[in-house]
């Protein structure tokens, strides 16, 4: 007997956790134990990304993943994070969606079967088109899902009024799903335009959102969300940034980098959510400050803004675009941080544009920044929680 035979299954799955996909593949076709094992191991976390042309519009990838799993029951106890990301075109969506139809059918049943999943993450890139959400999770249960995603379904961004031309009967919004899944934590839904009726007791667990302001103000009320992410427009009304203000606890982690934000907007915000701690934020920087302002200099306009947040101490700028303007220097960059923290005392760190991070010194020397070791352009930013 070899010595490789002799091996426990539990040796040999820690084995196999290091090694790449392609290694696994070719390991599974060694012999039934391996192929056990290493299924484990690559069904245990799918990501499928399929780009669909107009003259394609079928994703084979999807379905082929979909069908295995229906034909291998066994496959169905190991999955516990599935991400499908369809990119497909401009213009109609009509053939997109009758293409996706036997597709989403296969892959439906093939989710009846995932009870056991704790992440799921579907891009369908459809929004516009008359496909429903229920033709994918109608009677799905997922008691141990803890992260949600969801977009490319339904109306998306377009005016009520066009979609309702192209759409007669429009797809019910995903509010019913989510009501029969209280185990959420973290919830995204990018291209939701629309509000979602939830009853009280839904999502007792949320604490992260990312979607459009609009649905954070049906689904923040009541519960305890404290990382907001916001998408969309430039304006957010009044009327949503009081019933996002609602959540159960206080938002201390706000993400504005998938929106261009003036300062006017970022002021509205500071009435309503004052105990912001890690701000990042893509501001709109020509349409909004003096034109006669040039280069970073641009940026202290912001210190009666950022003194609106008095808990604030992580402030990223780095998805700012910074085209047409005079890159600052360090000089410039630290000045501007020590401008701000006089505005904004609990300010302890700053990304700019360029990436950079700004550090405030230690309690003895308050006004004191210095760049942050390794940072600067091409350095992945350190003051932001992602999921």
């Amino acid at each position: 007997m070899s010595t490789v035979a002799q091996l426990p299954n539990e040796t040999l799955h820690s084995i196999f956790q290091h090694l790449s996909q392609g290694t696994l593949t070719t390991v599974l076709r060694a012999s039934h134990r391996f192929r056990l094992i290493a299924e484990h191991i690559l069904y245990a976390s799918i990501t499928i990304v399929e780009t669909l042309p107009r003259a394609a519009p079928t994703p084979r990838h999807t379905a082929t993943c979909a069908e295995t799993i229906l034909k291998r029951p066994h496959l169905s106890e190991v999955v516990r994070r599935l991400a499908i990301r369809w990119q497909t075109d401009p213009g109609p969506r009509d053939e997109y969606v009758a293409a996706a139809g036997p597709v989403l059918d296969v892959l439906h049943r093939a989710l009846l079967t995932l009870v056991h999943l704790e992440r799921l993450d579907l891009a369908l890139g459809l929004a516009g088109g008359t496909l429903d959400a229920r033709a994918v999770l109608d009677g799905c249960s997922f008691p141990s899902l803890r992260i949600f995603a969801l977009s490319g379904v339904g109306r998306g961004s377009m005016s009520p009024k066009l979609y309702a031309a192209a759409a007669p009967t429009p797809p019910v919004p995903i509010a019913w799903f989510l009501a029969a899944t209280p185990s959420i934590e973290q919830l995204r839904l990018l291209d939701c335009y629309e509000t979602l009726e939830l009853p009280p007791d839904a999502l007792p667990q949320l604490a992260a959102f990312r979607g459009t302001a609009i649905a954070a103000a049906t689904v923040l009320p009541g519960r305890p969300v404290q990382l907001l992410g916001l998408v969309g427009h430039e304006f957010i009304t009044e009327r949503d940034l009081e019933r996002i203000a609602r959540a159960s606890a206080p938002i201390r982690y706000l993400d504005l980098s998938m929106m261009s934000v003036t300062p006017l907007l970022l002021r509205d915000i500071s009435r309503h959510l004052r105990a912001v701690e890690v701000l990042k934020v893509k501001l709109a920087l020509r349409h909004t400050l003096h034109f006669a302002l040039s280069g970073i200099s641009l940026l202290a306009g912001l210190s009666p803004v950022l003194g609106a947040f008095p808990a604030l101490h992580q402030l990223d700028l780095s998805p700012t675009a910074v085209d047409g303007i005079a890159r600052g220097n360090a000089l410039e960059e630290s000045a501007l941080c020590t401008t701000w923290a006089r505005a904004c005392p609990a300010l302890r760190s700053v990304v700019f544009p360029s990436r950079t991070e700004w550090r405030r010194a230690g309690d003895g020397a308050a006004d004191v920044w210095v760049v942050c070791p390794g940072a600067g352009a091409g350095v992945a930013a350190t003051v932001w929680t992602r999921y």
